[in-house]
């Protein structure tokens, strides 16, 4: 099983980088081709990187984030599975390209650097950590490709406000397609963020009672942060939903939200001490 995992770890960023290739073949020229392949190398790459994922539980007994680079190939993974949702409901491939590039940066740092092994906390061979982990990584890749949404919303709004659109923007999908795809990104990661929060309430508030934690963790700086960033994102939905925001305001704060949650997880994760560390 090892060998099987040190191949498919060689092979996931050429996998990765056929992917980036045929949607930027679709992007650029829209070809029939391309059209058709590109969907079908990234289904083909996302279930070749479940099984990677799977495997790699199996064999060290632990969901495989349990440090940097095991939670990059799972974050790519994440981006790549939440993209294909998003095309599959809309129907809509041209901005494979955006999404997927980052994914490839996150797999070939992963491939590269990764150090996997079975003396892991006993903390992290729990389910109930999988199913925490899982749901907030899917959470954050959301929130990820609804800032990249956002920001594609908003050049392309320029543009047309302008009366300047060039030929790169021409490829991008109309504003009400970006304006759905922001708002879907934003929903989707704002129900893994929400079912996060409440698992790992649940998870920590039974080892505090049993005494497997010691403190009090609700003033542990990551939940805080978090808790922080569901908010801002509840906000952002709900000034969609009940105040009936422009788009553009919604695309504005999607990428406001998304620096906020990334300066603030680097800083809790970078500088302060929290019960979520466990190196």
């Amino acid at each position: 099983m090892h060998t099987t995992l040190r191949l498919l770890n060689a092979l996931l960023p050429l996998g990765y980088l056929l992917a980036v290739l045929n949607y930027g073949a679709l992007y650029t020229t829209g070809s029939s081709w391309s059209t058709k392949s590109a969907p079908f190398v990234a289904r083909g790459l996302a279930a070749t990187h479940a099984v990677y994922l799977i495997l790699a539980t199996i064999a060290y007994g632990h969901v495989p984030v349990a440090n940097a680079w095991e939670a990059f190939t799972f974050l790519a993974f994440a981006v790549t599975v939440v993209y294909l949702v998003l095309e599959w409901q809309l129907d809509d491939k041209a901005t494979g390209m955006f999404l997927l590039g980052p994914a490839l940066f996150f797999q070939f740092l992963s491939s590269a650097l990764i150090t996997q092994t079975s003396e892991v906390a006993p903390i992290l061979r729990s389910p109930w950590f999988g199913l925490h982990v899982t749901a907030a990584l899917l959470g954050y890749a959301a929130f990820a490709i609804a800032a990249v949404y956002g920001t594609l919303y908003l050049l392309l709004y320029g543009e047309l406000k302008g009366h300047r659109a060039g030929l790169i923007f021409r490829r991008l999908p109309n504003l009400e397609i970006l304006s759905r795809m922001n708002n879907n990104a934003l929903l989707f990661g704002w129900g893994c963020l929400t079912l996060a929060i409440t698992v790992g309430f649940a998870w920590a508030s039974s080892l505090t009672a049993s005494g497997e934690l010691a403190g009090s963790f609700l003033s542990d700086p990551k939940l805080l942060s978090t808790v922080l960033v569901w908010v801002l994102y509840s906000a952002c939905l709900g000034g969609r939903w009940i105040l009936k925001w422009p788009n553009r305001h919604l695309a504005r704060i999607s990428v406001l939200a998304f620096i906020i949650m990334l300066a603030s997880s680097l800083a809790v994760n970078l500088v302060v001490e929290s019960f979520h560390s466990f190196g």
